[in-house]
C-alpha cells in the first residue's frame, strides 16, 4: 500500500444539507475544512469581519484633491490614472471596473450635452439667417456663385 504524502490535500468529511460531501480541502490535522471546523468558529467570525471592513475601504484618501470632469481631456486623464493604478496593483479591479463604468456613462452624457449645445447654436444661426431676408440668403452671400448656390451659373 503506497505511503500517504503529508502534503496531499484531503477532502472535508462534512455532509452538506443535500447530503453531498463538502468539496473543500480539510485543514491540516483535521477532517474538516475551515468553514465546517467547529473549533475555528471565532476565527471564521474574525475573518468575515476583516473581509467586510476591507470591502468598504475608501479608494481615495480624504485629503486627495477633488476630481474634475469638465472636459473630455479630464476623463482621459482619469482613465490613464485608473489604468496605471490597476496595473501597479494599487487598486482593486472591482473598484476600477465600477469607476470605468461610471466614467463611460459620464462620457456619453457629456458628449450628448456638447452635441445638444452645438445643434442649438446651429439652429439659432439658421433662424437668424432666415430672418434677415434676401440679403442673408445663400445666393446673396459673397462668393456663393462659385458654388452654384440657388441655380446661379458657376
Amino acid at each position: 500500500m503506497p505511503k500517504e504524502n503529508k502534503m496531499s490535500s484531503r477532502q472535508c468529511e462534512h455532509a452538506t444539507k443535500s447530503g453531498a460531501r463538502c468539496r473543500a480541502n480539510a485543514i491540516s490535522e483535521s477532517t474538516t475544512c475551515f468553514v465546517h471546523n467547529e473549533a475555528l468558529a471565532e476565527k471564521r467570525t474574525a475573518a468575515r469581519r476583516r473581509g467586510g471592513e476591507n470591502k468598504r475601504r475608501a479608494v481615495l484618501d480624504p485629503d486627495s484633491p477633488k476630481i474634475s470632469l469638465r472636459s473630455g481631456s479630464d476623463s482621459l486623464d482619469i482613465t490613464g490614472r485608473l489604468l496605471d493604478s490597476l496595473l501597479r496593483g494599487e487598486a482593486d479591479p472591482k473598484v476600477i471596473n465600477s469607476a470605468v463604468g461610471l466614467l463611460s456613462f459620464w462620457q456619453r452624457a457629456h458628449s450628448t450635452e456638447v452635441h445638444e449645445r452645438r445643434i442649438a447654436a446651429l439652429e439659432a444661426a439658421l433662424e437668424a439667417t432666415q430672418n434677415t431676408g434676401p440679403q442673408g440668403a445663400p445666393d446673396r452671400i459673397e462668393g456663393a456663385q462659385q458654388f452654384g448656390a440657388r441655380g446661379e451659373e458657376s
